[in-house]
């Protein structure tokens, strides 16, 4: 199984352990991972995971513009931490708008970037699913 596999079960874990219904999809071909359901609302959600925060890739602008709601979760695991980014704060931060657009799409969380989003960790990731 694959590290990127392994990791969306280690979040659909935590998710229940949260407290959230889970819906892991069967095919990854429309960027949805899953849908995550909590009090009546339902989010998508696409999981990334690295080694690290560096060029974060599969953050294809056409993708980001189809749901501007869905929720990306970006996961280090070699640090354990997390960040979450809807794809219309993807597509409105300056920082990444060219390398959305590359053909290897991706966003770079450099220090500036997590220290700039420092609240959307796991904790910030089930608040806003919570006050939405």
């Amino acid at each position: 199984m694959s590290i990127g596999k392994r990791n969306e079960f280690l979040v659909w874990a935590k998710l229940i352990e949260a407290g959230f219904d889970v819906y892991p999809s069967l095919v990854d071909d429309k960027g949805i991972d899953g849908v995550i359901g909590v009090s009546g609302k339902y989010f998508e959600i696409q999981i990334k995971s690295g080694a690290n925060w560096v060029n974060q890739r599969g953050f294809k602008k056409e993708v980001l513009e189809a749901n501007p709601t869905r929720i990306y979760l970006v996961y280090n695991y070699t640090i354990n931490e997390f960040r979450y980014f809807t794809a219309q704060q993807i597509l409105e931060e300056v920082f990444w708008s060219h390398s959305i657009s590359w053909k290897l799409s991706q966003i770079n969380l450099n220090k500036a970037m997590l220290e700039k989003y420092k609240a959307h960790d796991w904790i910030g990731f089930l608040s806003y699913l919570t006050a939405v």
